[in-house]
């Protein structure tokens, strides 16, 4: 990441970037469990950027039975859910972050089936402050073990 961004755009972009992968990281295992693998792809634009960072698709495995709040992308730092409610397929949820570089993302997806696609906007005011809008969607692959909680 260049260092010419403000610390807090950098912040945002890797949050966006980084929100599914943190889902990679594996609890210790007490027992073997089983989950469902999610291929899950997002997509950044940010206000102000000369051009659209590339969508990135990972893998994570999740709980069968999943909380919503559970599909919300976010980094397991500073950021919670303060937010979500569910009306029919459709999840809309807010979410902050807290610290020196804080910032509030609001946003939505909507289940269909074994898959979903949704948005969230995220804003931000230290240093120059920044506008992000992250697109993303995910398809049940099958099963995993070791689902991350």
């Amino acid at each position: 990441m260049s260092k010419a961004l403000p610390r807090a755009v950098r912040r945002a972009v890797l949050l966006a970037a980084g929100c599914i992968a943190s889902a990679l990281v594996t609890a210790p295992v007490m027992a073997q469990q089983t989950g469902d693998q999610w291929e899950v792809t997002v997509k950044m634009e940010m206000a102000g950027m000369p051009m659209n960072m590339p969508a990135h698709t990972t893998r994570v495995c999740m709980p069968k039975h999943a909380r919503d709040e559970s599909f919300v992308p976010h980094d397991s730092g500073d950021c919670r859910v303060t937010d979500s409610k569910r009306s029919g397929n459709t999840v809309r949820y807010r979410m902050e972050c807290s610290g020196k570089e804080a910032m509030v993302a609001e946003g939505e997806f909507t289940f269909a089936g074994d898959s979903y696609h949704g948005t969230m906007h995220m804003t931000g005011k230290s240093g120059e402050g920044f506008d992000m809008t992250q697109s993303y969607s995910g398809r049940k692959t099958g099963e995993c073990s070791n689902p991350v909680h």
